[in-house]
């Protein structure tokens, strides 16, 4: 085999596996927004809406607190 052969072979699968990678890093990085982006648009939103948000989030955060779940609940 050529040793230009091999090294143009070896480019196009580095290339591809590359290419592959930074497909797949997109898809992942794009399950949730970062905490910069968060807070800008928590900085844009009115005082109405954030505090609307804020409810909605307190709630939330309520219904998955395992351990204080239940208080609501008389023995």
């Amino acid at each position: 085999m050529d040793p230009t052969t091999l090294a143009g072979a070896v480019m196009w699968v580095w290339g591809v596996g590359f290419l592959g990678f930074v497909i797949y890093r997109l898809k992942v990085r794009r399950r949730h927004i970062g905490s910069a982006a968060a807070g800008t648009v928590f900085d844009i939103v009115q005082e109405d809406k954030r505090k609307a948000i804020e409810i909605v989030v307190a709630d939330k955060a309520a219904a998955r607190d395992f351990e204080h779940g239940e208080d609501d609940k008389d023995p």
